[in-house]
C-alpha cells in the first residue's frame, strides 16, 4: 500500500499561474472570434465582386455568356455549353460556393440569376450579404460593371 507521503499534487500557486494563462489566452482570443463573423461580410462580399467580375472577364474573352445562380445560402457559376444549356462550371475558380454560418444573401427579387453576355453587358442587379455584426452591398449596372460596398 502506498503512503500518502509520496503522491505529489499541485501547489495553490501553480494553480493560479495555469488559471491566469488561461484567462490571457481567451483574452486573447475571444475578440478575435467576434470579429472574425462581422469581417465574413466584407470578406465574402469581396470575394463575389471579384468572382463576379472574372465572370463577366470569362464571358467576354470566350465568347460564352455566364450565368450566377444565386440562393439564401450561395452561388453557383454556369456557362452556355456546345448543346445551347447552362452547366455548372468545373474548376476551383468558379466552382459553386456556399456563404459562412449565420450570412445570407438578400435583396435579390424573384430572379435570382445575373448573366453575363459576350459583349460585357449584363442586368441590373442589386443583393446584399448579411451577418449578424455587418452587409456587404453588392451591385452591378447594364454595363456590366460591378461594384461592392461594405456597411456595419
Amino acid at each position: 500500500m502506498a503512503t500518502l507521503t509520496n503522491c505529489r499534487g499541485f501547489t495553490l500557486f501553480e494553480v493560479l499561474i495555469i488559471l491566469v494563462l488561461i484567462g490571457i489566452m481567451l483574452g486573447v482570443i475571444a475578440p478575435r472570434l467576434g470579429r472574425d463573423v462581422g469581417v465574413s461580410a466584407r470578406h465574402e462580399g469581396a470575394r463575389l465582386v471579384a468572382l463576379l467580375q472574372a465572370a463577366r472577364t470569362q464571358a467576354i474573352v470566350t465568347g460564352r455568356p455566364y450565368r450566377v445562380d444565386f440562393t439564401t445560402h450561395g452561388y453557383d457559376f454556369q456557362r452556355l455549353n456546345g448543346h445551347g444549356r447552362f452547366a455548372a462550371i468545373k474548376g476551383a475558380l468558379f466552382r459553386a460556393r456556399r456563404l459562412p454560418t449565420g450570412a445570407v444573401l438578400k435583396g435579390f427579387g424573384k430572379r435570382r440569376v445575373v448573366m453575363f453576355t459576350p459583349s460585357g453587358l449584363g442586368r441590373t442587379f442589386h443583393c446584399e450579404i448579411v451577418t449578424s455584426h455587418g452587409r456587404f452591398l453588392v451591385s452591378g449596372n447594364d454595363d456590366g460593371h460591378i461594384k461592392g460596398l461594405a456597411r456595419s
